[in-house]
């Protein structure tokens, strides 16, 4: 069993000669659906979401509906935009498409976590994705898309990879009839369809365009068209490739924030903690208010670290904005109100037992013969050790109702010192859905064929058969046609003092006997003429000269 791998496909899709398809003049197409604005921000305002409201699960483990109907509510993608591709995930019958692609993507960035009463952010992951460049986004959310979403058919892997080869470029209306019509020229489709082929590539343009990288239009006969409104690149992307220029944002003196595409989603990613989200656009708009500041306090920022932030952010904070702020800096964060984690013992034996345990020193504080404050960060270890001491408290345990924390983002110099302990792929990542070829399931087989195991009895046959040129009785020549034939190899046959190249398909007859297969005419120096396979019935007496062609091995 051998299989091409996506890296591997994209690169002979970009070399092989395609059938060029012509664009279409933009007078003859109206626009049916323009493309929303896209998996970047869909997921963007997703976590920012989970960041502030967190996502809390059910007993069965699911998203509470409540919560799920709200998350869905900050993003543009919609059930129908992909329900037509037929994924298949896990809760089907909970969540519904568009909420499985959410997920599934955030799994597959690595940047959420599955805990027992909620999902959580990972920050490492979660910093490092915010720090690569829009396009450097869109480029790995689409090889992900195109690999796992695909199913496991010849003719739509043909037709989802012909749709990113390099000659249908961005802002061009292509039909999608031509699309199919060319590669059925390629013999890469049947002329033929069934139905539910069909179906399925035009909502794979759909899901494209809800996913924000197609626009769709139609023809005044009614033919569906479609265009790049941003065509990603299929590509693995170096994950220490990720530090940008950071573009500045402009706060107006009605605290206004106007924030151009440029702007990096990391710097977003604090905006959103401390402003109010007014549009989200190619021009991005936020409103400073003392709320908005207020709940940043709330989240363990103070009013000097948002100064500081809008000030490195923004091209300048006008006066008033200023003086604000600095106000407010004055009536907020002088005295606060702490949530803290207890621990209580039933009897005086088990909180003896816990306050001598050499381990806990430094995790727990002791306020009470029966109480102790539990270091927040180190719950997971104090759990583990209250476990070893069979002192367990009953689940859900430690940390289910701790105030969400709004994560700070790490630096640049933490996110590569990070990546240089431990390095992760997105490729590596467990995520929910998984349409295309279920080649993960095997042991891969590093070790390279021999000849003879690749064409069995080579070592039977006469040598001269696969290295000259010549004429052969009959007889023999259908010996050598039908061990090509076994072989599922080409042959080289001279005919009329030209070369051409035969891929035979399958024999009739015996003494007078013919082959069927695929022709393609050589040029006089034996290279390939570009010429298109044509099908053909020879019997031996059409061709002078024959020997079968094998790759190097």
């Amino acid at each position: 069993m051998y299989y091409i791998p996506g890296d591997v496909l994209y690169e002979y899709w970009i070399n092989w000669p395609h059938i060029g398809l012509d664009c279409l003049p933009p007078a003859g197409v109206t626009l049916r659906q323009a493309a929303k604005q896209g998996l970047v921000v869909d997921l963007f305002r997703g976590l920012t979401w989970i960041a502030h409201h967190g996502l809390p699960l059910t007993a069965k483990g699911t998203i509470h509906q409540k919560s799920l109907h709200k998350w869905l509510e900050q993003v543009e993608l919609t059930e129908q935009d992909v329900v037509g591709l037929n994924l298949r995930y896990p809760h089907q019958e909970v969540y519904p498409a568009h909420a499985a692609v959410m997920l599934d993507m955030l799994l597959a960035l690595g940047v959420i976590r599955k805990e027992r009463g909620s999902w959580s952010l990972n920050a490492h992951e979660l910093s490092q994705w915010l720090s690569r460049p829009v396009q450097q986004m869109n480029d790995l959310l689409f090889r992900e898309v195109m690999l796992r979403y695909v199913p496991d058919d010849v003719a739509l892997t043909h037709f989802t990879f012909r749709l990113i080869a390099a000659d249908l470029v961005e802002g061009q209306w292509y039909s999608l009839h031509e699309v199919h019509a060319s590669l059925t020229k390629q013999r890469m489709l049947h002329e033929e369809l069934p139905q539910d082929k069909l179906l399925w590539m035009r909502s794979w343009l759909e899901a494209l365009c809800g996913l924000g990288w197609l626009d769709l239009g139609e023809t005044q006969e009614g033919e569906l068209v479609f265009r790049w409104s941003m065509k990603p690149l299929f590509t693995e992307q170096d994950a220490m490739s990720l530090l940008i220029a950071e573009e500045c944002f402009y706060i107006q003196p009605d605290f206004e924030i106007i924030v151009p595409p440029e702007v990096s989603y990391r710097v977003r990613w604090e905006l959103e903690l401390y402003c109010e989200n007014v549009t989200m656009d190619v021009m991005s708009i936020y409103r400073l208010s003392r709320t908005s500041i207020a709940a940043a306090t709330q989240q363990g920022r103070t009013v000097e670290e948002a100064i500081d932030f809008l000030q490195n952010g923004s091209a300048g904070i006008p006066d008033n904005v200023l003086l604000s702020l600095k106000q407010w800096a004055k009536e907020m964060g002088r005295t606060s109100l702490a949530e803290v984690q207890l621990l209580r013992c039933k009897d005086e034996e088990a909180a003896s037992r816990i306050a001598a345990h050499p381990e806990l020193g430094g995790m727990l504080e002791q306020i009470g013969p029966l109480v102790f404050i539990v270091d927040q960060d180190r719950l997971n270890k104090v759990e583990k050790v209250l476990e070893e001491l069979s002192l367990s408290p009953p689940r859900p345990g430690l940390g289910q109702s701790l105030e969400l924390k709004y994560i700070q983002l790490e630096t640049d110099a933490e996110i590569v010192e990070q990546e240089a302990t431990h390095n992760r792929d997105i490729t590596d990542q467990q995520a929910w859905i998984y349409n295309g070829r279920d080649y993960q399931f095997y042991e891969r087989d590093i070790s390279i064929p021999k000849g003879d195991q690749l064409f069995p009895g080579m070592q039977d046959i006469p040598g001269v058969w696969l290295r000259e040129l010549r004429k052969y009785h009959p007889s023999t020549a259908r010996k050598i046609a039908q061990q090509a034939l076994e072989w599922k190899a080409k042959m080289i046959l001279k005919m009329d003092e030209q070369l051409a190249e035969f891929i035979p398909e399958r024999m009739e007859g015996e003494e007078s006997w013919h082959i069927h297969g695929l022709l393609m005419n050589l040029g006089m120096d034996g290279k390939d003429t570009g010429q298109a396979l044509r099908q053909a019935s020879l019997t031996p007496e059409q061709w002078d000269e024959m020997r079968i062609l094998l790759p190097e091995l």
